[in-house]
């Protein structure tokens, strides 16, 4: 891998990271506010889902 392709995916890497870590955030702070009593874990299932049919 040339020094170009290696910076683009440790990029890449450092991005996917950030956007899990201000997901988890986000989702903890609605849980917060809105009182759930839903595990966080399964507030993510629901949410990863209802993103991924919004499409249809």
């Amino acid at each position: 891998m040339g020094g170009s392709s290696r910076a683009t995916v440790e990029n890449a890497g450092k991005s996917q990271i950030w956007i899990a870590v201000s997901v988890y955030v986000q989702v903890a702070i609605v849980r917060k506010r809105l009182k759930l009593q839903a595990s966080h874990y399964t507030l993510m299932q629901v949410f990863s889902v209802t993103v991924f049919e919004e499409g249809r």
